[in-house]
């Protein structure tokens, strides 16, 4: 039954701003919002604070940078603004990217110079397609942070997340400089420890210890974790606040001025996750406690929901190690490995469908439906790798010469055995790996153009070779395993937004006091496309812009 909460008889507590999660978006907005003279309280559901923002590589897509500028090498807006409707591919409301594209700089600058926020650009890092698409750039459209000091963080230092997904304690330019992930038994573990050992923070926990330094140790904005947001607060037909929920009873928060949704999408919630995403299973790399919040709270007062196509976003294909978890729930891993030397991708039939080291191009290609055979024909996707991929690269947390599970990894001394392991059409698999050997040893791959991509060289790549992503597969036993989808929280659904990060009602018109930003709120200004980066740029411009403007008492 649909309801809108009516105000309670006492507050338990009254700011002007509520922010409910704690990611970027969260942050950015609590940042915004206090600096224009508003009261903010965050409300985060999980443990810990820091949002599925704290589990990514912490990069943020840029275009037209001041740190750009600052190097006296500005970037051209045509351009940056040509690549990014490329990456639309139509979908994309313009009045949205605009905003997103101008503001987006403004908002990296600001938190630079008025919250400590240490940009650096991430050094000979490409824009995705670079260079097959209109616009792009080489390098320079990617900030990341300067390494955190945890200690900063004061009460808050391990109330907030670090991350099981990306190497700790390190930049972006160290990860490549070491060969990046393929080539990880060459990475400087020694140094990675060390600062470990101090709590110096890289990636994705790096950049969340500077935006909750910023917002709650130095803004001193009130912070709730283990608080979650059960319903939106209406009088008068506007939100103005929150029934939460704290230590098992209610508490409700008002809000004088707007409720920000900042929850992230709906990873974590099956239902809706296979019914909007259009896959037969889904499960996260986020946190899970990521369940499509923003859906239901929104649409208890009417919010409309909109979206963009699902096939092109931010998620993966990748894998579960039995026994690993995060707060008490299964934990999956993305899959890399296809992009490294020795190691290929097949459907059912045995057969290679697509460039495995560039997940652009393979995502929508495991989505394909055939109507005649009613099925996803590339679905589920398998690995396959011989033994030189198991002397050189690891396999999920299994290092060279280490041991890997049957339940983890099937083996077969011959791609005959491995494929009746698999459920693969044996005769396929045999033709498709002995054509692809055919060309690996020259480093080619005519089918798919595997390694002309830079972006997959560096990231995937093992750069002593001279295709860094291609290697034969012709050395006994080979290995396999069936791989599942694995969503980073960047969902084709969303809830409706306005110029100023206002949810707007399924009537058209904007609901008064709620807003959204970040994974909550439809990717109406990025549109069908996905370059790492741009959920997080997402997140900041959009909740800074719905903290300025709740502040402002506009709505």
């Amino acid at each position: 039954m649909l309801r809108a909460t009516t105000a309670p008889a006492r507050w338990d507590l009254e700011v002007d701003v509520v922010a409910v999660g704690s990611g970027l978006g969260a942050m950015s907005c609590a940042i915004a919002a206090h600096d224009a003279g508003a009261s903010v309280a965050i409300l985060e559901k999980a443990p810990k604070l820091g949002g599925v923002c704290a589990y990514s590589g912490g990069e943020v897509f840029v275009g037209c940078n001041h740190k750009l500028a600052e190097e006296g090498r500005p970037d051209d807006p045509a351009a940056a603004k040509a690549y990014l409707d490329f990456l639309a591919g139509g979908y994309a409301e313009p009045e949205l990217a605009r905003i997103l594209f101008e503001r987006g700089p403004e908002v990296a600058r600001y938190l630079e110079e008025r919250a400590g926020v240490r940009w650096k650009i991430i050094k000979d890092f490409p824009d995705y397609h670079y260079p097959h698409a209109p616009g792009t750039a080489a390098s320079g459209r990617y900030l990341e942070v300067e390494l955190f000091e945890g200690a900063q963080l004061g009460p808050w230092q391990k109330k907030t997340y670090l991350t099981p997904h990306m190497p700790p304690g390190i930049t972006h330019d160290e990860l490549f400089a070491w060969g990046g992930l393929a080539t990880i038994t060459k990475w400087d573990f020694a140094l990675m420890g060390k600062r470990v050992a101090k709590d110096l923070r890289g990636m994705g926990p790096g950049m969340m210890g500077y935006f909750v330094k910023a917002a709650v140790i130095d803004r001193g904005v009130a912070a709730h974790v283990g608080t979650p947001a059960r319903e939106l607060v209406v009088d008068g037909g506007r939100v103005v606040g929150v029934r939460a929920e704290r230590d098992g009873a209610a508490f409700w928060v008002r809000a004088r001025r707007g409720v920000l949704l900042a929850t992230g999408g709906y990873d974590w919630n099956p239902r809706l996750a296979r019914q909007y995403e259009q896959l037969p299973e889904w499960h996260s790399m986020c946190q899970p406690s990521v369940e499509g919040d923003n859906i239901v709270l929104g649409g208890e007062v009417g919010a409309a929901l909109a979206r963009v196509p699902s096939h092109n976003l931010g998620m993966f294909f990748g894998y579960r190690i039995p026994g690993e978890e995060h707060d008490g729930k299964p934990l999956y891993r993305a899959s890399w490995e296809g992009g490294y030397p020795h190691a290929i991708w097949v459907n059912r039939a045995g057969q290679r469908f697509a460039d495995e080291s560039f997940y652009r191009d393979y995502l929508p290609k495991c989505r394909s439906w055939d109507g005649l055979r009613q099925d996803h024909p590339n679905y589920p996707p398998f690995l396959i790798f011989d033994q030189s991929y198991r002397d050189k690269y690891a396999f999920a947390t299994y290092m060279p010469g280490m041991e890997v599970p049957e339940e983890v990894l099937a083996r077969g001394a011959t791609l005959r055995e491995l494929a009746g392991k698999l459920g693969v059409d044996a005769d396929g698999l045999e033709a498709t790996v002995a054509r692809f050997n055919r060309f690996a040893v020259e480093g080619a791959d005519p089918d798919f153009g595997r390694g002309s991509y830079p972006w997959a060289a560096v990231m995937t790549g093992d750069k002593s070779r001279p295709n860094p992503n291609v290697g034969p597969l012709d050395r006994g036993p080979f290995y396999g395993v069936a791989l599942v989808p694995v969503g980073v929280g960047v969902n084709s659904v969303g809830l409706d937004t306005d110029a100023s990060a206002r949810v707007r009602h399924v009537r058209g018109a904007p609901i008064p006091g709620l807003y959204a930003c970040g994974n909550a709120a439809a990717a109406l200004d990025t549109g069908a496309g996905y370059q790492s980066g741009l959920s997080n740029v997402r997140g900041m411009t959009w909740g800074f812009i719905a903290g300025e403007h709740m502040a402002s008492g506009a709505a």
